[in-house]
């Protein structure tokens, strides 16, 4: 059977009628589907718009014109067109003629019924130089891309290998400390900035190399009484799963703040901010159900409306339909609480294609001077970069520990079980051995330690199980006996990979905090799926917390961020003595 599924449109220079009709009674007893166009000499083979074929076949001899010319007009026309070239005997030199001079393959008269295989294989190794070609030309275009965005971006940018020095910077860092790039390549941040710069610089480089994360900060820098406010946007860069560095850009926000620390009164002033941040903002009337948008607002959600007015039930049909359960019951209990909401969504920025869609942070804030309650005021930023590098980042450190598991699985994991097996059957031999019966006990606890800790690592048990299956062994692995009542309502097959690994980790996080800190005897878990949203509460009867306390902690700062990055709602309530509730829901897909 051939592996050639697609029509092979072939152009034959023959000029003996007989040799033509034998390869095509070759080619018809292949799998082969061809279309062969037959030129008899050299004026209809230069007619011929070479751009039309797949393969060129021609024949070595023929009564005005060769194969070895043929061959060359046809790397001259067309550099990657695979050409076969067909001969009565062809000699060790002129075989070596003809490919240096660009022939692909030689088939032997004698041997027609190779010429299928033949075809095959030139097809396929000429598929793959035209790919390698085209990824060439696409390195290259990025190359010219990226030095570019780094000569002519504004903005300070920069890369550093893993050790802090400077690897490459663009002409804004330069200008910035007034030093060209042969005395900046090479140095730290403590042989160019003060030591507070540099010693903040240099802690979120460490973090971001860490946590295998983006890291964003602010710095404050005052020269001569005079305020500079920069954003540095920080992110590691890994190859072959190994951060080698860090890649970076700073943004002077510094007419950003001042002017937001004046509450922007000038609308054109808004507007720029808008544009440079990639936000648009709003304000909303409950009553009438209608927002007042600005020009940012409607650019970057391609809304093609007359007027600055859009109904809130429109707006709403823009964001994509798994995530509009979501999006409606949050903004309704702002709206029931007149409180604030902030959530990032999935927006259709193309209706003719609802397969493209951007990523949108949206933050609704009441408007407390407003003695109605109705009114709020909001903002929209696009975030699509973000959010798909953090994906990226999310899916990339998921395969990252599903290795490091599997690893340890297959080589310690096995070598355990061996060494347990080794010291069972000496133990049986000597079952008076009190320290040999403590090594075996140690032996079990470690196998067991070590299930626990691989369990943690991947979500193997999702792939290779089910997702309720994965969590049964959450709670088996809890390190301190906690009854957890668990009801699963959920068509696990409706649920996206992507959102089950984040319920998993976030259900992962809740029980290690209850675990570590609640003090609790039981916990309540509910996870259920109803119309699109996949909910989950988990309820502890622990000693509890004052969430604004501990809100920043890394704990539910993880989960948080996961719960957000999956374009849903987390709700955490809690108070001392009364135990915590922790309420998630997100779209199922």
């Amino acid at each position: 059977m051939t592996i050639w599924k697609e029509k092979v449109r072939i152009l034959h220079l023959e000029d003996s009628a007989d040799d033509v009709e034998l390869l095509k009674i070759a080619l018809r007893k292949s799998n082969l589907n061809v279309e062969i166009d037959d030129v008899a000499n050299k004026d209809e083979f230069l007619k011929a718009d070479l751009s039309d074929y797949d393969l060129i076949i021609t024949d070595y001899n023929l009564r005005d014109y060769d194969g070895l010319s043929a061959i060359k007009y046809t790397r001259l026309k067309q550099p990657l067109l695979p050409v076969i070239l067909i001969s009565g005997t062809v000699g060790e030199e002129l075989a070596a003629d003809l490919l240096r001079a660009g022939a692909n393959d030689f088939v032997l008269k004698s041997n027609l019924k190779k010429a299928p295989i033949v075809i095959e294989r030139v097809l396929h190794e000429a598929s793959i130089a035209r790919e390698k070609q085209r990824f060439q030309r696409e390195l290259v275009e990025k190359n010219l891309i990226l030095d570019t965005i780094f000569d002519t971006s504004g903005d300070q940018i920069f890369l550093k290998d893993a050790d802090g020095k400077y690897l490459k910077v663009n002409r804004a860092f330069c200008e910035y400390v007034q030093l060209h790039d042969t005395e900046i390549i090479g140095k730290t941040d403590y042989d160019l900035f003060p030591k507070e710069v540099a010693d903040k610089a240099n802690e979120n480089d460490e973090f971001a190399k860490l946590s295998g994360n983006p890291v964003t900060y602010e710095m404050e820098i005052k020269n001569d009484g005079q305020r500079a406010i920069f954003e540095i946007n920080k992110k590691p860069l890994v190859i072959d799963g190994e951060v080698t560095g860090i890649v970076g850009k700073c943004l002077d926000i510094t007419a950003n703040k001042l002017l937001l620390e004046d509450v922007i009164k000038s609308k054109s002033i808004l507007s720029q901010a808008e544009k440079l941040t990639r936000s648009g903002s709003f304000e909303y009337d409950a009553d009438l159900d209608l927002i007042s948008c600005s020009s940012n607002f409607k650019h970057i959600l391609k809304l093609q409306i007359a007027g600055d007015t859009i109904s809130f039930r429109k707006f709403t049909q823009l964001i994509k339909e798994e995530d509009q359960p979501i999006f409606n019951e949050g903004v309704n209990k702002a709206i029931d609480n007149y409180e604030e909401y902030y959530n990032e969504h999935r927006f259709i920025i193309n209706p003719a294609n609802k397969s493209i869609i951007g990523y949108f942070k949206i933050v609704l804030r009441p408007d407390y001077k407003d003695d109605g309650g109705t009114r709020f005021y909001g903002t929209i930023v696009d975030v699509t970069a973000e959010h798909e590098s953090q994906i990226y980042l999310m899916n990339k450190q998921e395969q990252d520990r599903k290795e490091l598991a599997r690893e340890l699985h297959d080589n310690l994991g096995q070598k355990m079980n061996g060494i347990s097996m080794f010291i069972s059957k000496i133990s049986d031999d000597m079952p008076d051995n009190k320290d040999l019966k403590k090594v075996k006990e140690l032996a079990h606890e470690t196998i067991d330690d070590l299930g626990y800790l691989i369990n943690n690592i991947s979500v193997k048990q999702i792939e290779e199980h089910s997702l309720d299956y994965a969590i049964d062994k959450l709670v088996s692995y809890m390190p301190v006996p906690i009854r957890v009542d668990k009801n699963y309502e959920i068509v696990e097959k409706e649920l996206s990979p992507f959102v089950k690994s984040q319920i998993y980790r976030v259900i992962q996080e809740a029980l290690n905090n209850i675990a570590k800190y609640s003090e609790a005897s039981s916990v309540k878990m509910n996870l259920k799926q109803s119309g699109g949203v996949l909910s989950l509460e988990i309820e502890d009867d622990g000693k509890g917390f004052a969430v604004e306390e501990v809100l920043n902690g890394n704990g539910l700062q993880n989960i948080t961020h996961r719960v957000r990055r999956s374009n849903g709602l987390i709700n955490i309530d809690s108070q001392k003595g009364k135990g915590t509730r922790v309420t998630v829901k997100m779209p199922v897909s």
